[in-house]
């Protein structure tokens, strides 16, 4: 399907469901549009798949960060309860492309109005005339100094007392699987806590059960979260090549070419480190293994998945990129594990 372009990649967020997050990895194939890993780059918001009910707030907050003209649409009819404006697309990625592309186009030629904030302009802390020096502030420690909470100090592993960040990662960040949510205390940019879980419904038995086109959408996000965007594309396209039943396994090889000479292996050696399970470096090669044998029709041997309360020890004491990479490396358990409500 032809579509018209702006002449350059439409930049797109997309906070996706986890029955859709397979389907958004293969648009990074689609040179209409760019996906970007923050809203704040965004025109476009794309909302993917069956957002639990629980992930509307979340839905509402990213929406509200992407800067002026904005948009949203909605891949999938929109269910009860969320409103907006947004184009709504009930097709595929042609169909969804085309969407996202054209509402860019009108937004920027001032053919349709900004969409506006859907969460109300306050405060999310009163903190005027609050305290002895009325910004909030509780004298020299504590407190929500104009408007965000102070940072407290507590012991870290080495007997030190730095400051403690309390920061939620999820259930949209660009570089974990979709739906998963992590409660984290940061000292520094070492996890000294880390309470992992998982509300989104898993993809729908039968959708997609193709363990090659699985394994090539999970292998353009990883290489899209390590920075190699071109090589991720690459994969992507190789998905978008396996659902249409063309032979990938000579470009696949291809790509592992490239991969191995981008020296990306040897930078993981040594980080997400897990008991029996090997460093990042060994994930990937068995991933890779797996993928190579699967687009070929063969079936090797899957490890057990890592669950996702798992996760919670896994990645105390790492620093948050390393704890990044090793998420993505690992082959996560897909069915949803609620450890209390989501934002």
């Amino acid at each position: 399907m032809a579509v018209t372009t702006p002449g350059f990649p439409v930049p797109v967020f997309a906070a996706s469901a986890g029955d859709a997050w397979g389907e958004v990895q293969e648009l990074r194939a689609r040179p209409e549009i760019r996906l970007v890993p923050s809203p704040r780059q965004a025109s476009v918001l794309l909302v993917a798949g069956a957002i639990p009910s629980d992930h509307a707030e979340a839905v509402d907050r990213v929406h509200d960060q992407l800067p002026h003209p904005r948009a949203t649409v909605r891949w999938r009819p929109r269910p009860a309860g969320l409103a907006g404006p947004e184009v709504v697309v009930d097709g595929g990625p042609d169909e969804v492309v085309a969407a996202i592309v054209a509402v860019h186009l009108t937004l920027s030629e001032g053919g349709e109005a900004s969409e506006p904030d859907r969460n109300p302009d306050q405060e999310p802390n009163e903190w005027r005339g609050v305290g002895p020096n009325g910004q909030g502030g509780e004298g020299m420690m504590g407190g929500t100094p104009y408007g965000r909470p102070m940072a407290m100090t507590g012991d870290d592993r080495d007997g030190l007392a730095l400051d403690q960040l309390h920061l939620r990662f999820g259930p949209f960040l660009d570089a974990l699987p979709a739906g998963l949510v992590l409660d984290v205390t940061l000292q520094g940019d070492v996890l000294q806590k880390v309470s992992a879980r998982r509300s989104d419904p898993t993809p729908e038995e039968g959708v997609d059960v193709d363990p090659g086109r699985q394994g090539l959408r999970w292998l353009a996000h990883a290489l899209h979260v390590q920075g190699l965007d071109a090589l991720a594309a690459q994969a992507a396209d190789l998905a978008c090549d396996r659902s249409r039943g063309r032979d990938v396994g000579v470009d696949l090889r291809r790509l592992r070419r490239r991969i191995r000479r981008s020296g990306l292996l040897w930078m993981l050696r040594q980080t997400g480190v897990v008991d029996g399970d090997g460093d990042a470096a060994d994930r990937w090669s068995r991933r890779l293994d797996a993928i190579e044998a699967a687009v070929g029709d063969a079936v090797l041997d899957r490890s057990p998945p890592t669950a996702v309360e798992d996760l919670d020890e896994l990645l105390k004491g790492k620093t948050l990129g390393d704890a990044v990479t090793t998420i993505v490396s690992l082959d996560l358990d897909t069915a949803p594990m609620v450890r209390g409500a989501a934002p």
